[in-house]
């Protein structure tokens, strides 16, 4: 009887153990997770992707309008962005997806003005100044003949090709780092490097400013896109997924890093209000090719 009675203890010991055991490792997944959770919501700042737009709000004066609202709307996707104006009359409005672009400043006791036509382009800080007069708010004064967006926030030279020029211009290979060529600066002792297939291991790079091409830097929507042992584009996207790159060659701000030649960073499109797509096929056979 006490025999049976000692192995009983013990099955329930054991038993209770396997539980205790089973819950420490519950709780310490959910910690885990938790921890996880809160790492990946952490504000991460690094390359931009986006745009911005800051400018100043006056009256005909040349007074400085505290507290008009500023109004981005977004004309491919309807989407609008608002700020106020501080006690200097200035306005900031950060992180716009690149785009085409009607902004609206208005206050009580003054016509409201529209700029249209405004179209911003990957990393760019446009600038964009009103000046409002006083009348009536029903009133709107709309500018569409307005002087080119002045770049005021940075110094970085470089040259912004859009998707208009991806689709536009003759890619055989469909290779987009082919168009960073076009850039002031930018030359290849191997042009045939360039005619070669999407693969990552086939694709040449160009040499920026007389440094050498391992010491480019590739991002794709503000990650690193460089394959890792001798820097060759990690990821070549369909040139129609590009909404536009930005090849930066020189006096890049303190948020790029990584490069001595220049930055080429690319942003994939996002979604419109309007379905659209794109098909295409090639077919290459050496029956086709002309002679040596």
């Amino acid at each position: 009887m006490s025999e049976r009675k000692s192995l009983t203890d013990f099955l329930n010991h054991y038993k209770n153990n396997t539980v205790q055991r089973v819950l420490l490792a519950s709780c310490w997944v959910l910690f885990q997770a938790l921890v996880f959770s809160w790492m990946i919501q952490a504000p991460v700042r690094g390359q931009e992707v986006t745009a911005a737009m800051n400018g100043t709000v006056t009256d005909a004066t040349g007074s400085t309008v505290a507290g008009a609202k500023v109004t981005a709307r977004d004309l491919d996707r309807g989407t609008s962005w608002s700020t106020v104006t501080n006690d200097a009359g200035s306005f900031t409005l950060p992180r716009l997806p690149v785009g085409r672009y009607e902004i609206r400043a208005e206050k009580p006791g003054f016509q409201a003005v529209v700029r249209a036509g405004i179209e911003l382009q990957l990393n760019q800080n446009a600038k964009v100044d009103f000046v409002l007069q006083v009348g009536s708010t029903r009133q709107t004064v709309e500018v569409t003949a307005a002087a080119p967006l002045l770049q005021t926030e940075s110094t970085q030279l470089g040259t912004v090709i859009d998707a208009r020029t991806n689709a536009q211009l003759p890619l055989a290979t469909r290779n987009y780092v082919q168009l960073t060529l076009l850039t002031a600066g930018a030359v290849t002792p191997n042009p045939a490097g360039f005619q070669t297939t999407q693969t990552f291991y086939n694709l040449e790079r160009p040499y920026i400013n007389g440094n050498r091409e391992q010491t480019n830097n590739f991002i794709l929507d503000g990650m690193d896109n460089n394959q890792v042992s001798d820097n060759l584009v990690a990821y070549s996207p369909s040139v129609d997924a590009i909404q536009e790159f930005n090849e930066i060659t020189q006096n890049a701000s303190a948020e790029f890093g990584n490069f001595m030649g220049g930055v080429t960073s690319v942003s994939i499109k996002s979604g419109t209000n309007q379905v659209h797509g794109n098909v295409f096929e090639f077919i290459r056979n050496d029956a086709l090719n002309a002679n040596d």
